[in-house]
């Protein structure tokens, strides 16, 4: 007999839940059971154009039987505050990246969550995607040797309206927590927690006025070996979405969008190229739904490839980052 889906509330109508939503139907592991949106006809809406059952504010979803996993897939500002919502009420959590705005958030949910035996995982879609899983084998078996550089960026031109999530300071706006993660949790992925902390960036927006958000970032990670990563980061600028990672054996290019990538290209000293082609399901979150509800299922705190300890060293990274561009 086969298992039932696990049913999962969504709160949260924007783009984030009009990129996930169509990829629960591709995943038999769950079902979108129902959402949440602070605009009751906005979320019924959403609701009807993805064919969930049930259309419910905030309140009502966190505390329906129905919903047996809550995905929080709102602002960042708001995730801290639901998430704790949801755990004390004994849902199990899936939370959007970045998983909160600073570390000491992100502690104090882990330890809710560890206290009260619940699973509760950061939606990193990148760890789960194939082509980052089977880079991570190439470069444990030393495909390329001892990885020692890391590039990485992903940046974008955000409409130019004060009244975007990304340019609005009490949202948790600015380019770090929404795009900045990646290379940094790629960092992290390939290296660890950095040693050494080094950012430039601007908070100007288009006009050349402060817009209280970090609008453009640099960082340079250093670690205890030698090894380095320069990710980058932007909401004014479109910036190249691809990654490579370097040792003395070789290199590999990750293809674009790094983080939701179908390919990648092994580069090794007198070799010709090697490029590999993994098949993407859906829009990518495919797997980590999947995981999602594998690890729920077997009781874990965490899916082992989106863990805490991975989660709380890239916040800490961030917050880092923060410290050095405001230094």
């Amino acid at each position: 007999m086969d298992a039932k889906p696990l049913r999962v509330g969504m709160i949260g109508t924007g783009w984030m839940g009009e990129a996930i939503a169509p990829d629960f139907a591709l995943c038999d592991e769950v079902e979108l059971a129902a959402v949440a949106g602070r605009d009751p006809e906005r979320t019924a809406a959403f609701a009807a154009r993805h064919s969930i059952p049930a259309a419910l504010d905030v309140e009502r979803l966190l505390a329906a039987d129905e919903v047996e996993l809550v995905y929080v897939a709102s602002t960042h500002d708001s995730h801290f505050e639901l998430a704790k919502a949801a755990l004390e009420l004994g849902k199990p959590v899936l939370l959007e990246k970045a998983f909160t705005v600073d570390a000491a958030e992100a502690e104090r949910l882990i330890a809710i969550a560890d206290e009260r035996g619940l699973f509760l995982m950061e939606a990193m879609w990148m760890r789960f995607n194939p082509v980052v899983r089977r880079v991570g084998a190439l470069l444990a078996e030393g495909a390329i040797g001892e990885p020692r550089t890391l590039q990485a960026s992903f940046g974008f031109a955000a409409p130019a309206d004060a009244d975007h999530r990304l340019w609005d300071p009490r949202r948790a706006g600015g380019s770090l927590l929404d795009q900045g993660v990646y290379p940094l949790a790629l960092a992290d992925f390939v290296f660890g927690e950095p040693d050494a902390v080094m950012a430039a960036g601007s908070r100007l927006d288009y006009d050349g006025v402060d817009s209280g958000v970090d609008s453009e970032v640099a960082a340079v990670l250093g670690y205890k070996g030698g090894q380095q990563a320069l990710c980058s980061t932007s909401i004014r600028s479109q910036l190249p979405t691809n990654a490579s990672i370097g040792g003395a054996g070789g290199r590999i290019e990750v293809e674009p969008a790094f983080w939701c990538s179908s390919g990648f290209t092994l580069h090794r000293p007198n070799a010709d190229p090697v490029s590999e082609r993994l098949m993407v399901e859906g829009r990518g979150y495919v797997p980590m739904l999947r995981a999602t509800a594998e690890a729920v299922a077997e009781g874990l705190g965490a899916h082992p490839w989106s863990d805490h300890a991975a989660t709380l060293r890239v916040m800490r990274t961030v917050d880092r980052v923060f410290a050095a561009l405001a230094a």
